[in-house]
């Protein structure tokens, strides 16, 4: 199980960070309890500061049941309509509240078929308290949802909160991390809570205590030698020549992906080189959504040099590398794609967040988990994996179902 999951706050006590707006959801809730039904309210931050949890606790705490929606994944009209249309009408079935939580509404197109107009008419004739979340408010799709709702700002936690609650989980797992690297991973988060709690799962499990274990966020032939160079380099400039002469970036990046682990050796340079690489996609990801080309530089820093300068010294041997299991096993990069999609939304579901940010954020954290055979079988079961999902995430590792 997910720490970050595990150890979300029971209560809005327990929530870390935003008091202020705490208090402000609070009051809003309390009010539509006696009847005065307030706008939607709107939260809106960097990932990772706890928007959705905030939601989740706040239903809770008033013995409301949640409606959720991810409007990253649900972008029709129909669909919309579908999961929480009704809902936002009606009660529950004692006749009390429900809270409707519409998740990530930035993450709407214009290209969308009538999904962002069935929210807007949702949020404008809820008769249940609604609480949508956005990591960027100011999208000019969502200029006409902000005049309809309360705007909620939710800042980066800062690092003295974190190292508090980091080393609280520490405890409560019952692992020896050091008051170094507890505050070293607080300083790296940048004020994002969920990444500082994965990068201690990371540490406690993969079995690392050093603070270097955390990151600072022709065909055949030739993906040979590109790859040997970024996995066997030591210096910046050598590693990043190598995305200079790739065709398929793609391609690429699932070689280097896959054949990590054939040339390092350390846990710790693993952890690094797939923190590296999942960053990397998290810049592709925001290239593809905000069109902004100039984020491209930085994905291909990550994803050569990042990689490369994870190790803490060149490993001087023969590695044969392998061409990536996973592409041959689905057989187009379509099917890989589909792959991911299936495990994202199965993570999303369990950890309350969008299939998108499942596979960039989740994902190489499980990768990296799943190398423990039993860890695998624990997460398998957990998350209802099937065995050729498990295989794409564990790699070597065979995992079994229990009888």
């Amino acid at each position: 199980m997910l720490w970050c999951d595990k150890h979300r706050p029971k209560t809005l006590e327990q929530f870390a960070g935003n008091s202020e707006v705490v208090e402000e959801v609070k009051k809003w809730a309390f009010d539509w309890e006696r009847g005065k039904n307030g706008k939607p309210i709107l939260l809106h931050g960097p990932p990772g500061v706890g928007k959705s949890t905030l939601a989740y606790v706040l239903a809770s705490s008033m013995g409301w049941p949640v409606v959720e929606m991810n409007a990253s994944d649900l972008r029709d009209e129909e669909s919309v309509r579908r999961v929480v249309g009704e809902a936002s009408t009606s009660s529950n079935l004692f006749g009390g509240r429900k809270l409707i939580l519409i998740d990530e509404v930035d993450g709407l197109q214009k290209s969308d078929k009538g999904g962002s107009k069935a929210i807007l008419e949702i949020v404008r004739e809820a008769g249940q308290p609604v609480m949508l979340t956005a990591n960027d408010i100011w999208k000019p799709s969502l200029a006409t949802l902000r005049g309809a709702c309360t705007n909620l700002a939710m800042r980066r936690v800062n690092s003295r909160t974190i190292a508090s609650l980091l080393k609280k989980i520490a405890e409560k797992e019952g692992v020896k991390v050091g008051e170094e690297v507890i505050a070293r991973i607080a300083s790296n988060s940048s004020g994002d809570l969920r990444s500082a709690i994965n990068d201690l799962q990371a540490v406690g499990e993969g079995g690392a205590g050093s603070p270097d274990v955390i990151g600072e966020r022709d065909r055949e032939k030739g993906m040979f030698d590109l790859v040997r160079v970024v996995l066997k380099a030591n210096e910046y400039e050598k590693a990043r020549e190598a995305v200079w002469n790739v065709d398929d970036r793609d391609m690429f990046l699932r070689w280097v992906e896959e054949n990590i682990p054939l040339e390092y050796e350390k846990a710790g340079d693993i952890a690094r080189a797939y923190d590296s690489l999942s960053r990397a996609d998290v810049f592709d990801g925001r290239i593809i959504r905000r069109q902004h080309w100039g984020f491209m530089k930085y994905s291909n820093d990550l994803a050569t040099a990042g990689v490369a300068l994870a190790k803490e010294e060149p490993y001087h041997k023969f590695v044969k590398y392998q061409f990536p299991k996973i592409i041959s096993m689905l057989g187009s990069s379509r099917g890989e794609r589909s792959m991911k999609m299936n495990i994202g939304l199965k993570i999303g579901r369990m950890c309350h967040v969008s299939s998108k940010d499942a596979v960039s954020f989740f994902l190489p954290l499980l990768k990296i988990i799943c190398k423990d055979e039993k860890n695998a079988e624990r997460v398998q079961a957990y998350f209802g994996f099937e065995e050729e999902e498990m295989e794409y995430i564990a790699g070597k590792v065979k995992t079994r179902r229990k009888k």
